[in-house]
Order: C-alpha cells, then sequence, then structure tokens
C-alpha cells in the first residue's frame, strides 16, 4: 500500500504539506493541492483516517441526527431536503456524514444514541431538534460536542424556518382569496414546537381578516398522506360548507386532495387545499400545490456553516431563514366554481 511518504516524493512537497491538503487546512496553494491530489489518485493512496484522528485529535465526521418520533423519517422529502443542504457543505469542507435516527420518547433519547455520543468518534452534531417531550441536542452538550439545533429547541446554535410568518402569509392569501369557511389540517402541538408557531400564524391571520380561528374546524394528522386523507374526510363530512382546506405539510395536503376527488370535489373548483414545505413532489403533483417554501436545503446549508465556523473557534449567530408563498394550481376563489 502506499504511503503518505510516497505521496510526498510523488507531489516533490513535505509530509506536513501533503497532511494539510488531506486534512484541508489552509495555508497552501492551489497548485500544491492539485499536485498532492493528483499523486493521490496516481499512486491509490487511502488515507488511515484511524491513524489521523489519533495523532489530530478530530474525525472530520459530523453526525446528523433526524430522531425518529412517530413518522418513517426518510418517507419525508423535507428531511431529505435538508440532508441535501448539510452533505453539500460538509463535502466542501472535507467532512463526512454519520447518519443517526435516534427513537425519542418521553423517557428520553434510546442507548445506541447516548453510546455514539460518548464514544469519542464524532467532531460535531447537526440534529433536527423540534420535539417538546425529548432532545437529541441536550445529550451533545453535556458531552461538551460543538452542535447545531434545527428547529426550536434553545441549544447553543440553532437555524429554523419563520413558521409563524409562513402560515401568517397563508391565511393571508387564503382569506385573501375570499374564503371564510376553512377547515385546518394540524398536528398536536404537543408533538412538534414549529406547530405551535404555524398555528399562531394561522391564528393571527384570521384575526386580522376579522374571523375567530376558533370556530374553525380542525382535525390533526401524523404529517403523512395517509393522515392528510383521513383528515379530509371527517372534516368534510362534518362540514360539507367548508371552501377551503389549510394544511401544515404538503404530504397531508396530497392526501385532501386525493380524498376530494373521491367525494367529486374539484381541486380548486370546488374545494382550496394548500400545503406547507414546498416538497419537490408539490409543484409535480395534480393539481400542483399552493404551499409554503421555508428553504429546506439551506437550512442544512446555513446549520453546517454555523458548526464550522464553531469548530473553527468562531462564535456565529443563530439563525432564522425567511419562508415564501409559493402560488400554484391547488387554490381559487371560492367563487370560482
Amino acid at each position: 500500500m502506499p504511503t503518505l511518504q510516497d505521496v510526498a516524493k510523488k507531489a516533490g512537497v513535505s509530509t506536513a504539506t501533503v497532511s494539510k491538503v488531506l486534512s484541508n487546512t489552509p495555508y497552501f496553494t492551489e497548485e500544491t493541492r492539485l499536485k498532492v491530489m493528483q499523486a493521490v489518485e496516481e499512486l491509490g493512496y487511502m488515507p488511515n483516517l484511524a491513524a489521523r484522528a489519533l495523532s489530530s485529535g478530530k474525525t472530520r465526521i459530523i453526525a446528523v441526527v433526524f430522531p425518529y418520533v412517530y413518522d418513517a423519517i426518510f418517507t419525508d422529502p423535507l428531511v431529505l431536503r435538508i440532508l441535501e443542504g448539510i452533505e453539500a457543505e460538509c463535502g466542501k469542507f472535507g467532512y463526512n456524514i454519520l447518519l443517526s435516527t435516534p427513537r425519542l420518547t418521553t423517557r428520553g433519547v434510546d442507548a445506541r444514541y447516548r453510546q455514539l455520543i460518548m464514544s469519542g468518534y464524532i467532531d460535531g452534531v447537526i440534529a433536527l431538534d423540534n420535539v417538546p417531550f425529548a432532545s437529541v441536542i441536550e445529550p451533545v452538550r453535556k458531552k461538551g460536542i460543538p452542535a447545531v439545533a434545527i428547529g426550536y429547541y434553545e441549544a447553543d446554535y440553532c437555524v429554523r424556518s419563520d413558521d409563524f410568518s409562513g402560515t401568517l402569509q397563508m391565511m393571508r392569501y387564503v382569506t385573501g382569496l375570499g374564503h371564510r369557511q376553512i377547515g385546518i389540517i394540524g398536528i398536536a402541538e404537543n408533538l412538534h414546537y414549529s406547530i405551535q408557531y404555524r398555528l399562531r400564524g394561522l391564528k393571527a391571520g384570521a384575526a386580522e381578516a376579522n374571523l375567530d380561528y376558533e370556530n374553525f374546524p380542525r382535525v390533526d394528522g401524523d404529517f403523512s398522506t395517509t393522515s392528510g386523507s383521513d383528515c379530509a374526510a371527517k372534516l368534510l363530512e362534518q362540514n360539507p360548507h367548508l371552501t377551503a382546506l389549510i394544511c401544515l405539510n404538503d404530504r397531508m395536503a396530497m392526501g385532501a386532495i386525493q380524498y376530494a376527488r373521491t367525494i367529486g370535489r374539484d381541486v380548486p373548483n370546488n374545494l382550496t387545499v394548500v400545503g406547507y414545505d414546498d416538497i419537490p413532489m408539490a409543484a409535480a403533483f395534480s393539481p400542483s400545490i399552493t404551499t409554503i417554501d421555508q428553504q429546506a436545503p439551506e437550512l442544512g446549508r446555513a446549520a453546517a456553516h454555523i458548526l464550522f465556523d464553531v469548530l473553527d473557534g468562531r462564535s456565529p449567530h443563530s439563525v432564522e431563514l425567511p419562508t415564501h408563498l409559493i402560488i400554484r394550481q391547488s387554490s381559487a376563489s371560492p367563487a370560482s366554481g
């Protein structure tokens, strides 16, 4: 097997320079980097990550934590878009990702995750942390590992989207179309911090339109398409006069539209259905879904940037990203039909 010394000899540089290039340490030229990487490729050199970790005290591994509560995490396109942003930045900075999906209960985080945090195997953590009854960041803080939370848990560093503004925009839009008979497909507030802010945004928007939010019928789902269909069935069977359904994620909006088709309610001419998240399928669905873009890839990129600043000894600020209304084909005035 080729050694570090072999790479240095072929590239015409010192072994220290090779180490700096491979660990993405600054203070070398682009010309030097290209020479070293060409030598690495030609020789087929494979760095010994374990030895590097022992010598430098760094593994260059970031744990990306997506806790499992009740929804299969990889069925959620929003999570994959956040991961897309994290992975892109980690690659730029020469870090590898270790993906962890701990189970959360009211008793806390599962034992396997706590073992990972105590292992010394990771340099930092980026975690979705939005569940009121258990935090995946808290064990990391106790261990002293640099960490960034995506969500509303009060970590030292966090990234979140402006959920309140998102649903406020949506309610303003729906009432601006002329809708007054509005149903809500939500999520139980005690399961997700961001949902608390989204519901507050809906309430504020209703008040602006001189509507009593408490009179809006509401049924809670679990983020899945199936639950969106089930919730729409309950709402429309009990409240057939509804002209609009506001859903707190896109997958539930898709389920609501699928149910509306089965009972002959045309979307948008006979029923407006809007979502939240702007997952890729929202644009491809028929009809395409009016929704709120919470910049999921940018959430991941911003979290990674903050973490790398912390690892470099800086003290960055937490970030709240703006949300944007995306108007598509699933919404219309109640008079359009």
